[in-house]
């Protein structure tokens, strides 16, 4: 926990009704997490009229059953208005010491704006005992500046990395622990490639040295950068063959020592959500396994069991159209035969779904509308009468 801060949101653990799907005007950003003994967690975040809205509140759901059916949710971390600090993606992560981590992020429209870098910040609570009947959280806490995206990397000299990105800086940047997340540092890598949401995420090839993958805008595909002196300096970034339509992928090595790249395999379209395997620690993907071609499907994240089944979670045909969060659960048989070939294995399972049209609305729901109507149009700058509604969303 590297710094002390009043949290400016509200931390829900028993939610009401009135945060289930039939509410939800748009889903989406959904990561995922596996228990010591089997409990899967799912996050997203959802929340006012339309994403992105100023009402967000991220969602942490529970499935006892390999991931098919969901509790949802038995946690909500809310955006309070008033406060004028934004609460965005939520990020889930079973550390070393099997602990849960449940990170968010924080935009704080109160400070020098998007290009002042406390605009964007990291925040966490942490659940020692996942398992447990009853949970019991950490008091919220500042991690690190910046966006974080991803899991954490651990080293094999026992450092986290957490890729945080800092849209106003022009290095790829991330936070770095040596005492388990007590405390961390930021980091500062090699000069970013045509990047704005830069999302990177960090792989520890065999030899030591380290991989950097990055999101791109404009240029078709995931950039590249590498460091052979544990993180001291970094290569500047570089374009890979690896399509990619600007937007975030997954990347982790497995149990058998292979890479699992979850991309979305197109250089122009979120479309052809696809698991790709290495064998040569990402320098070239020969095995596919294509799990969704549907318009707008993106933001995979995965866990693997001891099993050897990987677990993933996506959203998919678009957060404020066909509102669906979309689990799998696959091996790297399946991978390498293109097809599914394992008995236990599936793809496409709606773990959640928003209605095309919502129950009953509050109240406020047409005023959360039009300020978010008024709040889109001045490029998120215009938050005047925020304080008129000091409540989370609900």
């Amino acid at each position: 926990m590297t710094a002390a801060a009043a949290f400016p949101g509200v931390i829900i653990t028993q939610p009401g009704p009135q945060y289930s799907a039939a509410y939800r005007q748009w889903q989406g950003c959904p990561s995922i997490c596996r228990t010591p003994r089997g409990r899967f967690f799912g996050g997203w975040y959802s929340g006012g009229s339309r994403e992105p809205s100023y009402w967000n509140y991220n969602i942490l759901a529970r499935s006892d059953d390999g991931g098919i059916n969901w509790q949802d949710p038995v946690l909500v971390i809310a955006t309070v208005p008033a406060t004028r600090k934004q609460l965005l993606d939520i990020e889930l992560w079973l550390d070393p010491l099997q602990r849960l981590w449940c990170f968010w992020v924080q935009r704080d429209y109160s400070c020098g704006g998007i290009k002042d870098a406390a605009h964007v910040s990291t925040w966490a609570i942490r659940c020692d005992d996942p398992d447990a009947a009853d949970l019991h959280w950490s008091a919220p806490f500042l991690a690190f500046t910046g966006f974080l995206r991803c899991q954490p990397t651990v080293l094999n000299d026992g450092r986290w990395l957490a890729c945080a990105y800092d849209w106003t800086c022009d290095r790829y940047c991330y936070s770095e622990s040596s005492d388990q997340g007590r405390t961390w540092l930021r980091r500062q890598g090699g000069k970013k490639l045509d990047a704005f949401f830069d999302e990177t995420q960090i792989l520890e090839r065999r030899d030591g040295s380290l991989l950097m993958f990055a999101r791109t805008c404009k240029t078709g595909c995931i950039a590249q950068s590498f460091s052979t002196d544990g993180g001291a300096t970094w290569t500047d970034g570089a374009p890979t063959d690896i399509p990619n339509p600007s937007t975030r992928f997954f990347l982790r090595r497995l149990q058998s020592g292979r890479v699992l790249l979850i991309n979305n395999l197109d250089a122009k379209q979120r479309v052809a959500m696809t698991a790709m395997l290495s064998e040569d620690d990402g320098r070239s993907w020969p095995y596919q396994l294509t799990l969704e071609n549907s318009t707008g499907s993106s933001y995979p994240d995965a866990v693997q069991a001891p099993d050897g089944g990987i677990h993933i979670i996506y959203d998919r045909g678009g957060r404020n159209a066909r509102k669906e969060i979309v689990t799998c659960r696959i091996c790297e048989d399946d991978i390498i035969a293109g097809k599914i070939t394992a008995l236990d294995s599936f793809i496409g399972n709606i773990a959640s779904k928003a209605p095309q049209q919502t129950i009953a609305a509050p109240a406020d729901r047409d005023r959360i509308r039009d300020f978010d109507d008024r709040w889109l149009k001045n490029q998120f700058g215009d938050i005047a009468g925020a304080d008129a509604i000091a409540q989370p969303l609900f």
